[in-house]
């Protein structure tokens, strides 16, 4: 006996190490995709302002709240933030196989928490950086003390109140696992004895304790239902849609389509409802008469023993834990007849308890009809290693890559730039990714002139044609509303100032379903770049050209071979190491370059002019990847920012800046038609020394 279980310990413990190796593989290699965003951005606030914003979200606060307790201690990196979910998705591997354990034995439990363990629903949602493995750890306490005074242990109630209360703070779709909890306790007090009837009374008075402990946040979640300061987002899912993707996520996660894995959709169907039918130790003729004897007491008794025996009957283990699972997914459907609630992560919620039916369901074949069982073990594997292999390979379960999109704003921005993000409520995806200095954020349609060019300004555009009661009309909301006429003024007054905008696209198509924007862009500027990123959501950055170009200060024209002539420069004469040297350009092609000629390329460089060595150097294409110099309008004036980076180490002194134009196919630099060689300079920089900041 002691020998078996410490085998039984063991395998305990390898179970949750290996829970806790799945979840750890590659989390926080992938970029932060937009609610992630949301939460990191939330979690590096002040608590007031994190409050606040809350109370104008969707979301209430509590996980945020714990987040920027963990950022204090941990970091703020994508490793550091998903570390805290999978701290959760790990803790929820050891309470099932507890929970499971008080309710079903030993081996029902092992089974459970080797579901959970190797579960990609499971393991998606510990990687994520949202509240959602905190919200299912929540509910899994909530519905075993709720299980547990059904039982006769009163002093669980109030666990029960506790922990719902926190789970309201956490999630407001916890509400429905709620419902659920309490629909079964006024269910059995129908059935009830007095002593029951008496427990009853005392867990209505557990439900005024969580209303009051919630009191405090109530009306704001009020107002949010009834009010939501957000545009929708989300279309009515039927009914046989949403239960079939559920089941696909439950079973095999979301990395599986049902056309790939229906087969083994019906073996986990077989096992579930084995599992909620069977107990575990008691054979087939045993589990038949135990049902007939319910049945014949519901249908033919009707004495308080038989009440008393179909009080029991409703709370049966299998039964209990099937409600709890897939009846909070119910009322979910029925709400959005009303109003689109449903999307398949909400499930993740109320996850724990299928796989404990589905450990009862294994635990009793591995007992009694051992091939049949691993049959099912085999199966549940199959699904599972083709879903993960699928979470960590296939492009089509990429997360937003956000980080990318950022980064290649970041790394092509210029003075005198501007970004607009198009949807607006998406910019804490740019401020977690870009932590240089910025020169403001404000609404595209608040926009003024501004003092600095020398920093990003970030311009965030309404929903247009929303509702007026978008961010119910704060003007620190995300969200608000607008209309195209208002739209165009802003854009045409911030391309008066900017000769250059950035476009981050990402979930536009809620703020401008109608494309308005986009149109606008390309009918009223140059468009020069365009980049798609990879991920669902079809992140993209683009970039315009306005048609307001400054004109080039009054300096000497060069012209090249090529036909292509710098006609004009304007750079700094002092600049510190360690920093950006930043020059504008100002081209022109002279003649006509066919069109399928190589595009040329420009090479700025830093001299060292007492010793003859490149210090620093960038080349790139003068404007953009749609606008190669053969499409570049002959006559006109092209305008071209180029940012150097100056190395810290560089030494105070004087240095020689020049540049070169040449030919991307033969990396051969045009010659200057005056015959002074191939590069023109455009002045001598003095660099001071690096600040202390910008010490290697």
């Amino acid at each position: 006996m002691k020998r078996s279980l410490g085998w039984h310990a063991g395998w305990c413990v390898l179970v949750v190490l290996a829970g806790f190796a799945l979840r750890l593989y590659q989390l926080g290699t992938q970029s932060l995709w937009y609610d992630e965003t949301v939460s990191a951005y939330l979690a590096m606030q002040d608590l007031p302002s994190l409050i606040n914003h809350t109370a104008r979200d969707i979301h209430p606060p509590g996980y945020y709240i714990l987040l920027h307790c963990w950022v204090r201690l941990a970091g703020d990196s994508e490793f550091a933030l998903a570390f805290f979910s999978l701290t959760f998705g790990v803790l929820l591997v050891a309470m099932t196989y507890h929970v499971a354990h008080r309710m079903l034995g030993r081996q029902v439990a092992l089974w459970s928490a080797f579901l959970i363990t190797i579960s990609p629903f499971h393991i998606w949602y510990s990687q994520e950086v949202r509240m959602y493995t905190l919200a299912a750890l929540l509910g899994l306490l909530t519905w075993w003390c709720a299980w547990k005074a059904l039982q006769g242990e009163t002093r669980a109630i109030w666990c029960y109140a506790l922990l719902a209360a926190i789970g309201l703070y956490v999630l407001y779709y916890f509400v429905f696992l709620l419902v659920i909890i309490n629909f079964i306790v006024l269910l059995r007090a129908l059935f009830a004895q007095n002593r029951a009837r008496n427990l009853t009374r005392t867990w209505m008075f557990a439900q005024l304790l969580v209303l009051a402990l919630y009191a405090p946040w109530l009306p704001v979640a009020c107002r949010q239902a009834i009010d939501p300061p957000v545009p929708p987002w989300r279309g009515f899912v039927p009914w046989h849609m949403a239960l079939l993707e559920t089941w696909t996520a439950l079973s095999f996660g979301q990395s599986v389509q049902l056309d790939q894995v229906w087969p083994l959709l019906l073996v986990t169907g077989g096992i579930f409802a084995l599992g909620i039918m069977v107990r575990p130790g008691v054979g087939w003729r045993g589990q038949l008469m135990m049902h007939a004897q319910q049945t014949k007491i519901w249908l033919f008794h009707s004495s308080e023993n038989s009440s008393e025996e179909a009080n029991r009957g409703l709370s049966r283990p299998g039964l209990w834990l099937a409600v709890v699972a897939l009846g909070p997914v119910v009322l979910i459907n029925l709400g959005s007849l009303l109003t689109p609630l449903y999307h398949v992560r909400y499930a993740f919620t109320y996850s724990p308890p299928f796989y404990i039916i589905l450990g009862a369901g294994l635990a009793w074949l591995m007992k009694r009809k051992r091939l049949a069982g691993i049959v099912g073990v085999l199966a549940l594997l199959s699904g599972t290693s083709f879903s993960l292999w699928q979470l960590h390979t296939h492009p089509a379960y990429a997360a937003d890559d956000l980080r990318g999109a950022v980064q290649y704003i970041a790394a092509r921005w210029r003075p005198g730039d501007a970004i607009l993000i198009n949807a607006g409520y998406a910019y804490p995806a740019f401020l977690y990714y870009y932590r240089g200095p910025l020169a403001g954020r404000m609404r595209l349609n608040d926009y003024r002139p501004v003092n600095t060019f020398q920093y990003p300004l970030i311009l965030q555009t309404g929903i247009i044609g929303g509702s007026a009661s978008l961010g119910w009309g704060d003007s620190t909301a995300d969200f608000y509303s607008t209309t195209e006429a208002d739209t165009a003024a802003a854009l045409a007054r911030v391309l008066q100032d900017f000769p250059r905008i950035w476009v981050l696209r990402v979930y536009d198509t809620v703020a401008d379903g109608e494309g308005f924007v986009r149109r606008w862009l390309v009918d009223h500027t140059i468009p020069f770049e365009d980049q798609d990123f990879i991920g669902p959501s079809y992140v993209r950055v683009q970039g315009f050209i306005s048609q307001m170009q400054p004109l080039p200060p009054p300096s000497r024209s060069v012209q090249m071979e090529g036909d292509i002539a710098l006609r004009g420069w304007d750079c700094p004469r002092e600049v510190h190491a360690g920093s950006f040297l930043d020059a504008v350009l100002w081209w022109e092609v002279t003649g006509t370059l066919p069109s399928h000629s190589p595009p040329y390329a420009v090479s700025l460089k830093l001299w060292d002019e007492k010793n003859g060595v490149l210090v620093a150097q960038q080349d790139e294409w003068p404007l953009g990847s749609l606008l190669f110099t053969p499409a570049w309008p002959q006559g006109r004036v092209m305008r071209h920012p180029m940012r150097l980076y100056l190395p810290a180490w560089l030494s105070s002194g004087s240095y020689k800046l020049d540049v070169q134009v040449y030919n991307s196919a033969t990396v051969l630099p045009f010659e200057r038609v005056d015959g002074a060689g191939n590069a023109v300079t455009l002045s001598r920089v003095t660099v001071a020394a690096a600040s202390p900041d910008q010490q290697p």
